[in-house]
């Protein structure tokens, strides 16, 4: 098993713990250059009742001391960190990945309803000073079929226990393995 599953499936268990907590089930970790987790995350929107409590943000709020000198009120330059999320970043998750600094980001699940990430990248509605902050960061979407599947699976569940009768999580899974075929 290569280390980019491991690190998505410790994000996976993050994940289970936010659907358990009765919030959205993604889950994240942050690791460094060396292969150590730095910090970990899960969603918390509604068992903290805060709309900011993103999994990505979760986790990134831990690891200041890997991106900032307080002293020097600077960037640490240079940091090789790398989140794992279980779904694509949305707006506000991708602008904070980009203001961290962050070099690498990998996700489980392609969001094509909420995520953002791919879209700014490719320079979609994103100022031109952010514009060439993303080409510093390395991406990998969706690398693992298994894995998107199963983050899919588990926001259309959460979704149709709280009602939701759009199931666009399992639809969209649908469409890809008919392709497939």
């Amino acid at each position: 098993m290569d280390k980019d599953y491991e690190y998505l499936l410790l994000a996976f268990e993050e994940a289970v713990k936010a659907g358990e907590e009765g919030t959205f089930p993604i889950g994240a970790v942050i690791v460094d250059a060396e292969g150590n987790v730095i910090s970990r995350g899960r969603n918390r929107v509604f068992s903290e009742c805060d709309p900011t409590a993103h999994a990505e943000v979760d986790a990134i709020r831990k690891i200041g001391h890997h991106v900032l000198q307080p002293d020097s009120k600077r960037f640490i330059e240079g940091n090789k960190l790398t989140l794992y999320t279980t779904c694509e970043p949305c707006p506000m998750c991708t602008g904070t990945i980009v203001l961290s600094k962050i070099r690498r980001v990998v996700w489980a699940a392609d969001d094509a309803v909420i995520g953002a990430f791919k879209l700014f990248q490719e320079g979609a509605g994103v100022l031109p000073a952010y514009h060439e902050l993303f080409k510093e960061i390395e991406i990998s979407a969706a690398p693992y079929s298994d894995l998107e599947v199963k983050q899919r699976k588990l926001l259309a569940d959460w979704n149709i226990k709280r009602g939701y009768t759009d199931t666009y999580w399992l639809d969209a899974m649908e469409q890809e393995a008919d392709k497939a075929k």
